[in-house]
């Protein structure tokens, strides 16, 4: 059962940290390549942090073309996701999350063996298709909008990722494949230097990074823990059902918008009228189901 508290942390952090990225892409950095620069930079100078929970190991070479594979994917599913986030609501980016989760049994399968029980596919899909209903709460309708077909993108690469992370975590320790696939993706990012648009583009926005770096910080903090909780569950269970829990993370986004909204209403996108949080706890009770039959 630990695992699932572990797994919690992921979109506990991630659904704060989606407010902050929606604060970032919307307010503060016109280019999207920017923001995805500076984001995967902050990101590797959390590293150390590791350390304390286990000392990292050379990664195999026969397995380093997955590592690299797990890093580029760490720098492009950011491209789609800012691009959804300036085309809807924070809440409704973050349950478009759910429409790759569709595939992870489907990769977990083909490239790790993973099968589960009957019933604990049903728990995954209860789970997926609640948090994907919460984008029904906010238009009536489902709408194949930009937002959609970007996190559809963005989603299928972290599907691809998380399993490719399961694939890892079977050779290797937690540390050792997070750890390593994180440095790589800062190698990849800084290839961005060699492109003279984006280093022009960079360069111009480091103001408005210092100005804001505070916020920058902790969102990269956010983002960093949230993935770090993640991969460490799929470590220890089924990356079918530890990706399961990552479905709860509107939910979260809902809270702190209740919570913080009226403080800091530049900080968020959401609806908070009392149909719209009835309907969300609605589904909310339905993905808690899906929880039991999973651990059942």
């Amino acid at each position: 059962m630990l695992w699932i508290f572990i797994a919690f942390i992921g979109p506990i952090l991630h659904g704060f940290a989606n407010v902050l990225d929606n604060y970032l892409t919307n307010k503060l950095f016109k280019s999207v390549w920017t923001l995805t620069f500076y984001s995967t930079f902050f990101n590797i100078l959390f590293l150390p942090l590791v350390l304390l929970v286990d000392i990292p190991g050379l990664p195999p070479v026969p397995l380093l073309p997955f590592f690299f594979l797990v890093a580029l994917i760490e720098v492009l599913y950011l491209y789609p996701y800012y691009k959804a986030l300036q085309s809807d609501d924070t809440s409704v980016v973050s349950s478009l999350f759910s429409l790759g989760k569709i595939f992870v049994p489907i990769f977990a399968f083909l490239l790790v063996g993973e099968v589960l029980t009957l019933t604990q596919y049903l728990g995954f899909f209860i789970i997926i298709l609640g948090g994907a209903a919460l984008t029904l709460s906010n238009h009536g309708a489902f709408r194949f909008n930009k937002a959609f077909f970007y996190m559809l993108a963005c989603s299928i690469l972290l599907a691809i990722e998380a399993v490719v992370y399961k694939y890892l975590f079977e050779n290797i320790s937690w540390s050792t494949g997070f750890f390593w696939a994180t440095l790589f993706s800062s190698v990849i990012i800084f290839c961005f230097l060699f492109v003279p648009k984006l280093r022009r583009d960079i360069r111009l926005q480091t103001n408005d990074l210092k100005r804001n770096a505070p916020v920058f910080a902790l969102e990269e903090f956010l983002t960093f823990g949230g993935s770090a909780a993640s991969t460490f569950a799929i470590s220890l269970v089924p990356v079918t059902l530890a990706k399961s829990i990552d479905a709860f993370q509107p939910f979260f986004v809902l809270v702190y918008a209740l919570v913080l909204g009226k403080s800091f209403p530049r900080m968020f996108r959401e609806s908070v009228d009392l149909r719209s949080v009835i309907k969300k706890f609605i589904f909310f009770t339905i993905m808690v189901i899906g929880i039991i039959l999973i651990v059942s």
